[in-house]
Formats: C-alpha cells, sequence, structure tokens
C-alpha cells in the first residue's frame, strides 16, 4: 500500500440520521438543494454515496468512485476542496470537463470529510443556478461544520469495547442503557458537539423533552454532569423550570439564571442557562439546555447557522421517531419494560398525595441495587449486562401486586413503590426479590465467579420521611449502607446508625 493510500480510511458506520443532519446544514448554508455525502469504502478504496438530497435513486445506487478519479475521487484523494463553475474555466486538481458527468449542475463545491490524518468521504454541493457563488463566509461556516464533525468522528471512532464504560462528554446519563434511545442518541451527540463548539461554550448541558402525557419535562442526555447527582439536578429543573416559558420560546434565548428560576438552583452553579428549542414545522420537538458562565456572542452568523442546526435536528427527531415512539420513551425504560426515572417518579408524587389524603395511610419505598454490577459487564459485557437487566426485571415484576409502581430509577438500580404497605411487609418483599434473582445465572447459562445478588434500602412514608426527595435521598443512604456491610443484603431505615 503506498503512502498516499494509508492516508485514506474507512470509516466506522454512523447512523444515517447523523449524516443527513449534517447534509441538511451545509445545504442550508450553501442555499442549495442538491447535494450528497459520498464515505470511502475501505475494502474497494471506492467512493459510494451514503446520503443524499435531490438526486434520482439510480443514481445514488450506482454512483461508485474511485480514488483520484472524478471529483469526488480528486478531493478525496487530495485533502483539499474544490469550488468548479462551470466546464471553461481553469480547474483545479487536474479535473477536466469529462469529470463533470451531470451537465444540469453549474455549480459545485465539493469538500472532504477528515478523521485523523486522512480522508473519509467527500460532501457533494450542487446547484444548476448560474446565479450561485461560494462566499467566503459561508465556506468558512462549512469548514467550521466540517472541523466539528471531524473531531466527532475521532470519538466515535474509538475502538469498541464492551468492557469500556461510556465516554464523559457523549454518554454519561442516566438513561444509557435503553435501546429506543440507543438509535437517536448519536444525533442528539452530534447536535450538542455541533452547538457547543459554535457557541465556544463548556461541555455541559442536558437534552429535555416533553412528555406530552404527564405535560412534564423529561431528562434524555446529559453531558458533564455528575452522574451521581442525576436525580437531584432532574428535580431541580423540572419542578422549577416556567414551563409556559420554555414552550414560548422558538429561537435561541440566553437567560442570566435568576431569570428562569423563581427559587435558588443549587446543583447547577452556572450562571448563564442557553435554551435552543428544536422546531420543525412550528413543533417543538426537544429543548437543548446549555450552562456556562459567560454569555456566548451570538452575531448574525452564528445565529442563522444555529437556526438551520435546530431545524435540521428537528426534523429529524421527527423523522426518526414517532410520537408515539417519544411518549414511550418519555414514560417507559424499552430494555426493562418499566417506568422509567421520570415517570415513576410522578408515580410516586401522585401516590404520596392520595396517601397524604387519608388517614393512617401508609407507603412504602424499596430502592435495589445490583452488586458489582460494573464488575459482571466487564466480565460478560454489556450487552449481557444488558439482558440481566431485563430477566432481573421480570423477576421483581413477578414478586409485585398489579398496583405496585416499579421503575429502572438508574443503570442498575431499580425503585418499587408499594402503596398501603408498611415497613415490615415491604422487608418482606424485598427477599423475595433477593430469593428471585438467585438462580437466574443458572438459568442463563452464565459462569460467575461471585453469586448474584442485590442490596436494598427500605423506607416508609409518612414514619420516615414526609417528601419524594426525602423518601428516595434515605432509601439510597440505606441502600449504601447495605453496600459498605458487604451487599446481599436489605436494610431498613431505622438501621442506619447501625
Amino acid at each position: 500500500m503506498g503512502k498516499q493510500d494509508k492516508k485514506q480510511q474507512a470509516i466506522r458506520p454512523i447512523p444515517s440520521q447523523v449524516l443527513d443532519l449534517l447534509l441538511d446544514v451545509i445545504l442550508e448554508v450553501m442555499r442549495a438543494k442538491r447535494g450528497s455525502i459520498m464515505l470511502l469504502d475501505g475494502a474497494s478504496q471506492e467512493l459510494t454515496i451514503r446520503n443524499a438530497r435531490g438526486l434520482k435513486k439510480e443514481i445514488i445506487e450506482k454512483a461508485r468512485v474511485r480514488l483520484g478519479n472524478g471529483i469526488s475521487g480528486k478531493v478525496a484523494g487530495s485533502g483539499q476542496a474544490v469550488f468548479v463553475k462551470g466546464v471553461s474555466e481553469d480547474l483545479q486538481l487536474n479535473i477536466k470537463p469529462g469529470d463533470l458527468i451531470n451537465p444540469e449542475i453549474d455549480t459545485s463545491y465539493i469538500v472532504p470529510i477528515k478523521l485523523h490524518d486522512g480522508t473519509v468521504g467527500t460532501i457533494n454541493v450542487n446547484s444548476v443556478l448560474k446565479s450561485h457563488e461560494i462566499q467566503p463566509e459561508k465556506e468558512s461556516l462549512v469548514r467550521r461544520i466540517l472541523h466539528c464533525f471531524s473531531e466527532y468522528l475521532a470519538q466515535v471512532d474509538l475502538p469498541v469495547s464492551h468492557h469500556e464504560p461510556p465516554s464523559q462528554l457523549y454518554m454519561m446519563n442516566i438513561f444509557r442503557e435503553y435501546s429506543s434511545l440507543r438509535e437517536l442518541r448519536m444525533v442528539f451527540d452530534y447536535i450538542f458537539h455541533l452547538t457547543t463548539n459554535l457557541l465556544k461554550t463548556r461541555k455541559k448541558g442536558v437534552f429535555l423533552l416533553k412528555n406530552r402525557q404527564s405535560g412534564f419535562f423529561d431528562l434524555i442526555l446529559g453531558y458533564g454532569l455528575d452522574t451521581t447527582l442525576y436525580r437531584e439536578i432532574y428535580e431541580e429543573l423540572a419542578v422549577q423550570l416556567p414551563t409556559e416559558k420554555i414552550e414560548s420560546i422558538n429561537n435561541i434565548r440566553v437567560f442570566r439564571r435568576e431569570e428562569l428560576f423563581s427559587a435558588p438552583v443549587t446543583l447547577l452553579r452556572e450562571k448563564i442557562y442557553i435554551v435552543l428549542p428544536m422546531v420543525w414545522q412550528n413543533t417543538v420537538q426537544g429543548h437543548l439546555f446549555l450552562f456556562t458562565d459567560t454569555a456566548p456572542t451570538l452575531d448574525e452568523t452564528t445565529q442563522g447557522l444555529l437556526q438551520s442546526i435546530r431545524e435540521s435536528a428537528a426534523k429529524v427527531i421527527e423523522e426518526s421517531a414517532s410520537e408515539q415512539k417519544f411518549q414511550d420513551l418519555a414514560s417507559t425504560d424499552s430494555l426493562t419494560g418499566m417506568y422509567n426515572y421520570g415517570l415513576w417518579w410522578k408515580r410516586l408524587h401522585e401516590e404520596l398525595a392520595r396517601a397524604g389524603r387519608l388517614n393512617d395511610a401508609k407507603l412504602s419505598l424499596i430502592v435495589l441495587d445490583i452488586d458489582q454490577f460494573d464488575r459482571f459487564n466487564r466480565d460478560h459485557g454489556y450487552f449481557l449486562g444488558d439482558e440481566l437487566l431485563r430477566v432481573i426485571a421480570d423477576r421483581i415484576n413477578r414478586c409485585l401486586r398489579n398496583y405496585d409502581i416499579a421503575g429502572r430509577i438508574g443503570g442498575d438500580e431499580f425503585g418499587i413503590t408499594l402503596p398501603n404497605t408498611d415497613k415490615l411487609r415491604a422487608f418482606e418483599v424485598a427477599h423475595r426479590i433477593l430469593d428471585a434473582v438467585s438462580g437466574i445465572p443458572a438459568e442463563m447459562k452464565i459462569h460467575l465467579s461471585h453469586p448474584l445478588t442485590l442490596s436494598g434500602g427500605v423506607i416508609q412514608f409518612p414514619d420516615d420521611a414526609g417528601t419524594p426527595g426525602a423518601l428516595v435521598e434515605n432509601a439510597k443512604a440505606v441502600l449504601i449502607s447495605a453496600k459498605i456491610m458487604g451487599g446481599n443484603r436489605i436494610k431498613s431505615f431505622e438501621h442506619l446508625e447501625e
């Protein structure tokens, strides 16, 4: 393999939604309606069209370009962008009139997609308008977008290993195991990466989607946050965010913290909140919140580019998932079928409110966690870890009544609300669950060097705590105490100090 060939790289599979987003944003910037993304096939060293707008199906299917041939092949081979207008000019990169395969196209702008020190593909922007010109500021914007994309690809291109935890920048979120979110997570990640790079803000923020059933904002992805504080951050944001004010925003807005919250926000120290709604056809698909200490510079060019990103992102989200799918995403954990944290928290609120209206009503809460689950993932891989979570969720449900409320409230953490139940009875239920999961490894034919066990904390309303937050916090404190004592045990709140 020659020196030049070594620079050409095959790209790891990237979801088509991400490539659609990239292409739509660049076409919007260039004010063009035709374009394509060609990626390099590492085996054949040919470029093929992966995503396109305005091209006929037969062209997309048949297009295969060898490196060094045609405009795209010569751009990919050289790593240099070209702007071609007409056929009579002195063309760059030894491009010949015969390379211009479509006589209808008057203007073409082809730019390489680079990864590390090589080229993995090209973006091709075409226009039939003779008045089309590539203005310097537009070319600069395209280069900024592609630079952000290359940085993103560098993250994605890291070696895949089921034994490595997700990276902090892209995967730190309490929903990281949800299979229904995996399909779109890379889209959200690229939007976040691109937006924070353009605004030059720190990489800290959250994506919130509006739960159309409950009216709550649900935390879908978080970036740069302390994962141990996800529950508290979610509660602080979801409870205090002025819903009507947020819903009325249809363009990027920058707020000082006190402008959004009437009460002090204790877990997010940043002074500036940037709100970017994802709007498509007058419908808000979600909000990106960025947290920073310095207000960004929002010149007209940056605002226009961000609008293109937001619109393209909202379109991709809308096309990629139906409303029902997002309702499912916002209410249930598709991995286990249980409630996710957002709806589980809402149901806990409702049951506590109901219990508070009744005399002598009791409610108990169990929080369970798998002992040494990180070790299981390291030894057996995350895919088998997912299957284990599904089976454990099934065993938990078998031990409950049909009106008990079970949810997956963290990576390997389960919350169980038991209405009309005292702590002694809840303690019995928790032990029944421990017995039910002990035989799972044998059923799954998994050889473990240590038994599969759970630890748990049990607490009762109103004797041990009077609010949802206090109930969950105290139950988790008891759970931690059980872990410290070696795991494989259930502790109730009154034994916390032992």
